[in-house]
């Protein structure tokens, strides 16, 4: 753990809440996190189509995919100053009406270069919202239970997930696509209103010493041991997401499915992901250690995706996705604890930056490389698979090099 200095005064809970009320506004928290995240799961089922309609090929859909997730990388490795500094509050609201802003947009376009343009404005106030969002969500949790709080929280991202897809499938295939980002963009922003009217701040910055800013709120987290561990798995993790989003879309459209099949098979992941998120599992990263449960999860993923690879029809697909939503299920909130573990509120919010900043980098990677691999003929999901299965060496030399 990092430890407070003197030199920073901060706006934070002074007392605890009561239980009624700190229970309602970890709630709220929760929601909060599950709509930061149903812009880009709705779209999940459908980007790549709608991208398609607009004249792209493999490739430019892989670059418009990852387009986001390059934005939110590099607004991820500024939006920690924002979300300390400033306060979660804010991070959150802000972050949230560009991203809105930028979804509503996506209803209007004719051309694969603009939806890139929105793309990276979408991924700069995604940068933002989610490190704000997930830090109150830390501020207000209970810290020796934090496997469990990042357990919740992950399970709102679940949900968004599993609504996500399928109700994006079904407004497209009833309504088309500019109704659906218009639909989300109306939800982002009665959400961000919200959020100005009842969510306290749990935390801001009264001043710091600039001079001193890098050295005591950036630089201990790039030092930090353990959380290169979790830098590395969450890369792994979210490249195969983002393989997936792009390639599982396409399979099923190959196959002659609507995206509505699309998203009841990403819902199919969420369901299972969300059960582990909220039953007792949550917590094993509390009682066995971050890393055991971390890479559990990750061999879990690979063999999903290989199931996945191997399908040749719908009805083998599910099974395949439910292997993969259990080892997300295990994987995601030891990722999220370990973060929690390893800073203090006054870095907290550029921890969790940090952390996404290589989440949005295994993310753009994914569709970018599934992208390349599908024009050259290659099965891109069974690469993975293989890839996540070689990382359990990487992890394993870097908790061997990080032992006394």
């Amino acid at each position: 753990m990092i430890e407070q200095q003197s030199a920073y005064s901060f706006h934070q809970y002074k007392t605890p809440l009561p239980v009624s009320r700190s229970r309602a506004l970890g709630l709220f928290a929760y929601v909060v996190i599950g709509v930061s995240f149903i812009d880009t799961m709705a779209q999940l089922p459908v980007l790549s189509p709608f991208t398609a309609s607009l004249g792209a090929g493999a490739t430019m859909i892989g670059v418009v995919l990852a387009a986001y997730s390059l934005a939110n990388m590099l607004g991820n490795l500024g939006a920690g100053a924002i979300i300390d500094r400033l306060g979660r509050k804010t991070g959150i609201v802000g972050g949230m009406a560009v991203a809105g802003m930028a979804v509503a947009l996506y209803a209007v376009v004719l051309t694969p270069g603009q939806l890139i343009g929105l793309r990276i404005v979408h991924g700069l106030g995604g940068a933002v919202l989610v490190p704000a969002a997930f830090a109150y969500a830390a501020d207000i949790g209970a810290k020796q239970r934090t496997g469990r709080a990042m357990g919740y929280s992950g399970a709102a991202v679940g949900v968004a997930a599993l609504i996500g897809p399928a109700s994006g499938g079904l407004l497209r295939s009833l309504f088309g696509f500019r109704a659906l980002f218009v639909t989300l963009a109306s939800l982002m922003a009665i959400t961000a209103l919200a959020v100005m009217a009842l969510l306290p701040e749990s935390y801001r910055e009264k001043h710091a010493e600039q001079p001193l800013q890098f050295q005591r709120r950036i630089a201990p987290l790039l030092r930090n041991r353990s959380l290169h561990f979790a830098y590395i798995a969450v890369f792994f993790a979210q490249f195969a997401m983002g393989a997936l989003a792009h390639s599982l879309p396409l399979t099923i459209e190959a196959l002659g499915f609507s995206a509505a099949r699309t998203g009841v098979l990403f819902s199919v992941f969420s369901l299972v992901a969300i059960l582990l998120f909220v039953l007792p599992s949550a917590g094993l990263s509390d009682r066995y250690g971050r890393p055991r449960l971390i890479r559990v999860g990750l061999a879990l993923m690979a063999v999903g995706l290989a199931l996945v690879a191997l399908s040749g029809s719908l009805a083998a697909l599910t099974p395949a996705m439910m292997v993969y939503g259990a080892g997300y299920g295990f994987v995601f909130p030891a990722l999220c604890a370990t973060v929690v573990d390893q800073t203090d509120p006054f870095n907290r919010g550029s921890g969790f930056g940090v952390f996404y900043a290589v989440f949005s980098l295994g993310v753009a990677a994914g569709p970018i490389a599934a992208g390349v691999a599908t024009d050259a003929g290659l099965a891109p999901l069974a690469a993975v698979a293989g890839l996540l299965l070689a990382a359990q060496l990487l992890l394993w030399l870097q908790q061997a090099w990080r032992r006394p």
